[in-house]
């Protein structure tokens, strides 16, 4: 790709508060400028949009995290009463063996002969037994209800912490995305002047290297390209340090640029 034959914007020339150009290498050195900046304000526009885009996984962990928490208590829940049920039916199931083991005491008392007796006994046993046995289940079970309810307790306060939690850094976070779309917008606002002030192949040329590259105008030091780091060719590494015309690098298509050598004035200023 050749070099790139400027054609000033009329803008440049009407606007009073800019100078207008008087040769070419003074167009070349303003074009770049302007390229710089419009790269700064995308560059930081770029930054800003993908910090949005990782705001909402920031917080996905403790999202998921709720998630589970709260499933498992839906769970604990419904297993707390399912035992609860069991209870209940199986202290049911002692009302009626009582109810019968009174039946079987009564046929006890009314016995005529020893096989009458022998068996009202053996099922007064039977009953007394079975109501012994299912109330020591019962009594396992309510010890064990009392275990699971202080246990879900825990899980529950536990649960609405973390939600606590959540809810804070879902505003917080609103709050930062408010901000830095405040950002964008700012940022993005400059961009159509200096848009408007470059020239309009030049800015085509911009456009195309910076979708594809994340950088379009780049720094030429000893000779080597900055966006890939390959030497240009001696003729035009001279090109590009005249500074009449703007060239790309034969390698990556970046616009290529080199600072200028700081002034005796500038030197001073930063020694002191």
């Amino acid at each position: 790709m050749g070099p790139l034959l400027l054609s000033i914007p009329s803008t440049v020339f009407d606007n009073p508060h800019i100078t207008i150009l008087k040769n070419l290498g003074e167009a070349v050195k303003e074009q770049l400028r302007l390229l710089q900046q419009l790269q700064d304000i995308d560059t930081q526009t770029k930054e800003i949009q993908l910090t949005i885009e990782q705001v909402p996984a920031q917080l996905a962990p403790a999202k998921n995290d709720l998630e589970k928490l709260a499933s498992m208590l839906i769970i604990e829940r419904q297993q707390l009463a399912d035992t609860e049920a069991w209870r209940a039916e199986q202290e049911d199931i002692v009302n009626r063996e009582e109810e019968a083991l009174k039946n079987a005491k009564a046929k006890l008392q009314e016995a005529k002969n020893a096989r009458d007796f022998g068996a009202a006994s053996r099922e007064i046993d039977n009953k007394k037994r079975s109501i012994h046995d299912r109330e020591q289940e019962i009594l396992k079970v309510y010890e064990a209800l009392e275990v699971g309810r202080t246990k879900l307790t825990g899980h529950e306060e536990d649960v609405e912490k973390l939600r606590a939690h959540v809810e804070g850094e879902e505003a917080k976070f609103a709050d930062t995305l408010k901000e830095l779309k405040e950002k964008v917008a700012s940022a993005a606002a400059g961009r159509p002047a200096v848009e408007g002030a470059i020239d309009k192949t030049l800015l085509k040329r911009y456009n195309t290297v910076m979708h594809r590259r994340g950088t379009a105008v780049v720094e030429v030091r000893d000779g080597v390209c900055q966006g890939c780091h390959m030497s240009l060719a001696p003729q035009l590494a001279i090109q590009v340090a005249r500074g009449e015309s703007i060239q790309s690098c034969r390698q990556c298509n970046r616009l290529l640029f080199v600072p200028e050598a700081p002034t005796a004035e500038g030197e001073e200023s930063q020694a002191s």
